[in-house]
């Protein structure tokens, strides 16, 4: 793509910075998104990965199909099967009907598989199957249901580190892993943080009405760039909503 198309996409899914890493991310989810291959995403918790499973969706084949989000992390372990898988009526206690789960749902269409480090392993057995296979059974059912879903996968854990301790299956990432796009983390672009910045500025004068935006010095701009931003945007998004709150003048993370 070219760096005017880059930006396009940029505007159009709210992606602020400039930089090398953060275009090439971008170009890459271009280039696999009218594939039905599996992506996964990578990145420290804030970077922003949110954006790219949409970008894969809305440049992809199956654009007008279904777009089911699960975070992995939220559900409990107990209920992860029934919302992933459905369950059958009579499954177990209190399931008084049937209940189509995240892949049937999806059916056609994208699935996300967010914070994926997550998945309980008996959970990530039948995730593989369904990745082999093609196939769901719902819970408490025996009948094979075919499902034509493509899955993204998003984390913030070392995977490879997890395999090695025995907390994720190596094939399941072998499989999942077909596509791999990482994000750089904010430390690594510290010459979007004046952009970020500034669109954060902007955004939380308006939100708390203030008609003039606090200026940063310049020294003050070296050291917020300087600063290593372990949270990422968000870390540096909700300094800014605290700084203009509490603002005196001063402006530093």
């Amino acid at each position: 793509m070219t760096r005017a198309e880059i930006q396009q996409v940029k505007q159009r899914f709210g992606i602020i910075g400039n930089t090398e890493a953060l275009s090439r991310a971008i170009d890459v989810a271009i280039q696999v998104a009218p594939t039905d291959l599996s992506v996964l995403i990578t990145g420290e918790s804030g970077v922003g990965k949110e954006s790219f499973p949409q970008i894969i969706h809305q440049y992809s084949r199956r654009k007008h199909g279904q777009y089911i989000a699960v975070n992995c992390g939220a559900i409990p372990e107990g209920t992860i099967d029934s919302e992933l898988f459905g369950h059958e009526k009579g499954a177990f206690t209190g399931a008084d009907a049937m209940h189509r789960g995240r892949f049937e749902r999806a059916d056609r269409g994208v699935l996300l598989l967010d914070e994926l480090g997550e998945l309980p392993l008996t959970a990530q057995a039948r995730l593989l199957r369904v990745l082999q296979e093609g196939v769901i059974e719902r819970g408490g059912g025996t009948t094979e249901i075919p499902v034509d879903v493509r899955i993204i996968a998003a984390t913030h854990r070392n995977l490879r580190q997890m395999v090695r301790d025995g907390y994720f299956r190596q094939d399941l990432l072998y499989r999942l892993n077909l596509f791999p796009i990482h994000i750089p983390a904010l430390r690594d672009r510290p010459e979007d943080i004046p952009l970020l910045l500034d669109f954060f500025l902007r955004r939380q004068c308006e939100k708390q009405g203030i008609g003039n935006m606090p200026e940063i010095s310049a020294d003050n701009l070296r050291k917020l760039c300087a600063y290593p931003w372990p949270g990422n945007i968000r870390e540096l998004q909700n300094a800014v909503a605290r700084a203009v709150i509490l603002w005196s003048g001063r402006f530093m993370p």
